[in-house]
């Protein structure tokens, strides 16, 4: 039983981590939640309560304690997954913005589910439900990398079509949101960065020399000391301080 448990388990947390759930999905994933939640404080206020004379909680009010807990933090991360990406810190602050929102509802939503409870405040309410809204927010970042690294490779892989044959390329330089590439006679302007490009190329055969430099090791014609470099093509190439290490056996 336990052993078909861990695999479904898995699986169901890389989906959880790799895409929005649908609204059936969400739902199930949610009552799973409601429900371990529910045996947690039941078992937690069965192992706090044991000595107080027979005392117990509720089942009801387990339930009551787990909505709160598990629900707004659920939903907090699942419909993170559905902001849209922003420029830079936009997206962030946006999702900050998202959370600190659903946090004070969870406040709202425990004030009305205990409003006899008046031991309680705001305040620690509210640290109450961090902890929940904390894994959440690290799934929610998690899903965000995720997506950024997966978006990133298929931007590479549409630049890997219109990248000249490697074996054809004297050298790469940045040119702002671009890089000039040399083969031949002949210097191509591709719109990528350079760590893209070098991304392309084989470790191999191609040396970063400056920081907005990479040169092929074939077409390397002379060396100046370890100053500068002149390729083949006759264009010469200053090395950065921190790459000259790089030229060792070239």
């Amino acid at each position: 039983m336990l052993a078909q448990a861990f695999p479904l388990a898995r699986r169901w947390l890389n989906v959880m981590l790799t895409r929005p759930l649908t609204l059936r999905e969400a739902v199930i994933v949610g009552a799973v939640l409601l429900v371990a939640g529910t045996i947690y404080c039941q078992i937690y206020c069965l192992l706090a309560l044991q000595q107080m004379h027979g005392a117990s909680m509720p089942l009801w009010a387990s339930v009551h304690r787990a909505s709160v807990d598990v629900v707004p933090a659920f939903a907090a991360f699942e419909l993170g997954k559905r902001v849209p990406p922003q420029p830079r810190w936009w997206h962030w602050l946006a999702l900050v913005i998202f959370f600190a929102a659903t946090i004070a509802l969870a406040v709202l939503w425990r004030l009305q589910l205990h409003k006899m409870d008046m031991a309680l405040s705001p305040r620690r309410i509210a640290v109450d439900r961090l902890p929940f809204m904390g894994f959440a927010a690290l799934g929610i970042a998690y899903y965000h990398a995720r997506l950024r690294q997966k978006r990133a490779e298929q931007r590479c892989g549409d630049l890997s079509e219109i990248m000249p044959p490697v074996n054809a390329i004297d050298w790469v330089k940045a040119a702002g949101n671009y890089v000039e590439i040399k083969v031949g006679d002949r210097t191509r302007l591709l719109r990528m960065t350079l760590r893209q490009a070098a991304e392309m190329l084989p470790e191999v055969g191609f040396v970063q020399i400056h920081r907005s430099v990479i040169v092929n090791r074939a077409r390397i014609a002379r060396m100046n000391g370890r100053q500068r470099v002149r390729m083949t093509d006759g264009t010469e190439f200053s090395v950065g301080d921190a790459y000259r290490s790089n030229l060792k056996g070239a």
